[in-house]
């Protein structure tokens, strides 16, 4: 038997079903697989000891993102490392792939699976029952393994679209651990319906693990899991987790047609694009279907750096959507990466000058900022920044604060965006949010948003972001206590 381990990465509000490991379970006999949330469970470590000790655990899986659940899977491999030495550990997900050197480092850490799981786990464990023969570990692609000092990465898995493998088995966990209140709804649910992205952003890590290819779940699949979770759990509202929800116009309509009967209300992520390519009446029906609000990446309010971004996009395009999907009453959210390495002034500053024309145009725009910091890249890092930006290669150093600012865009901590830029970027950041106050701002009592949203105009019309102190205490004041997500762009 494999323990399946989600570490603990959000707080009670924010929890969604562990796909990552729910997708392991799915490829494994069930007898075969225990499924731990620490995101659930008050102690899993003493869960997954309890386990062990009773034998037959012949390895333990982590899904490892960056940020908090890096913190809480090193902290528990650790510990079970230090009690059951002979126990393989086998970490996987998103910071195994792009920094598998860091994680091999680990002494606790036998084992990183690169990119799509799934085949590659099915074969590592029938390795590990053989004996775990070097010559049988080196043939499973997407792997990376230990071979006494060395360190070895065997080739890529080409990985596989949703139907290649058993729906999610949303019976595994406890569904009421995973519906809460949002915007959205009182019973809102996360739900993927496909893997990778088909675009080549040189600055985005989704391409180091999948390559720029994407690829849907046919949309049978996607009516019956949400059906599913409609009758058993009883939602009324769904994320949708993919990079790219709409890819191409039919399947888009296909997919809301099916979703419509289901009266759910819907949030995705899709490209601007791709959606100025969709006509009248296919919008009308994504808006008739439930969805209210859809996350673009718009990153740079400067087309120059958006072709160095190999972005594929204008920002005549983004203030066209901004203008286009007002229309039909769905909110779009605007993301913006900021600090090009090149000349990171003159792209703060030209982005947050665009960012006030799209609120010219679509005062409703929610604008989500984020500082650009490096990720590994298959054809070099976005700014040349290859042998001038080293990233660590010890876990614990990966878990200061300095690496956790960095992981979780609290705090780029690179040395091209001085402290006056991230100053200037918190004061526009304060005074746009309060002057156009977000759906997501359901934290502040109404008095306070409109307090907030008063006092900030004049800061807003004389472009004055600097010592607002007095939106700050409002914004204490007003506050309601709750707990906030406070990683990930996933905001209730």
């Amino acid at each position: 038997m494999i323990v399946l381990f989600n570490p603990r990465s959000t707080k009670p509000r924010h929890r969604r079903h562990p796909y990552s490991i729910l997708a392991l379970a799915a490829v494994l006999p069930e007898d075969e697989s225990m499924i731990v949330d620490g995101n659930v469970d008050p102690d899993p470590v003493a869960s997954m000891a309890r386990a062990a000790r009773k034998g037959g655990v012949d390895a333990f899986g982590f899904t490892v993102m960056p940020g908090p659940q890096l913190v809480a899977a090193v902290e528990a491999a650790k510990k079970l490392k230090n009690e059951f030495p002979r126990i393989p550990m086998i970490w996987g997900g998103y910071f195994p792939s792009l920094y598998t050197r860091a994680v091999l480092s680990a002494p606790y850490v036998d084992y990183a699976i690169r990119g799509q799981g799934e085949g590659t786990l099915v074969e590592l464990l029938e390795a590990i029952r053989s004996g775990a023969d070097e010559a049988r570990l080196g043939s499973i692609k997407g792997l990376s393994w230990k071979s006494g000092e060395d360190r070895v990465s065997n080739a890529e898995r080409i990985w596989e679209g949703p139907d290649s493998f058993p729906p999610v088995p949303f019976d595994r966990v406890r569904g009421e651990d995973y519906v809460s209140p949002t915007h959205l709804g009182q019973r809102t649910a996360a739900y993927f319906t496909s893997i990778g992205c088909p675009y080549k952003c040189n600055f985005c890590g989704v391409i180091t693990m999948y390559g720029n290819r994407e690829t849907f779940e046919s949309v049978d699949r996607t009516e019956q899991a949400l059906r599913w979770l409609v009758q058993n759990h009883g939602i009324d509202s769904v994320h949708f987790i993919d990079n790219n929800f709409f890819l191409r116009e039919d399947h888009a309509r296909e997919l809301v047609d099916r979703i419509t009967p289901l009266g759910l209300s819907w949030w995705c992520e899709a490209r601007i694009d791709v959606g100025l390519s969709f006509s009248d009446d296919t919008w009308r029906r994504i808006a008739g279907s439930g969805c209210r609000m859809i996350f673009f990446g718009v990153e740079s309010g400067s087309d120059e750096n958006l072709r160095r971004m190999n972005k594929s996009l204008t920002t005549a395009q983004s203030l066209e959507m901004a203008a286009r999907i007002r229309r039909f009453g769905i909110v779009p959210e605007f993301s913006f990466c900021l600090g090009d390495p090149g000349d990171p002034e003159k792209d703060i500053l030209g982005t947050l000058r665009f960012i006030r024309r799209v609120k010219e145009v679509n005062p409703d725009t929610e604008i989500v900022l984020y500082f650009y910091h490096p990720t590994p890249q298959r054809n070099g890092m976005y700014g040349g920044l290859d042998g001038d930006f080293e990233f660590p290669e010890d876990l614990d150093v990966w878990c200061t604060k300095e690496w956790l600012d960095f992981q979780t865009h609290t705090d780029s901590n690179v040395p091209w965006i001085g402290r006056g830029l991230k100053e200037l970027v918190d004061g526009f950041d304060e005074v746009q949010k309060a002057r156009f106050p977000s759906v997501h701002d359901d934290h502040v009592a109404p008095w306070g948003r409109r307090v907030l949203r008063a006092l900030a105009g004049w800061r807003w019309d004389m472009e004055t972001y600097s010592g607002a102190a007095e939106l700050a205490l409002v914004r204490r004041l007003a506050r309601i206590p709750r707990d906030l997500q406070e990683y990930g762009h996933f905001r209730g």
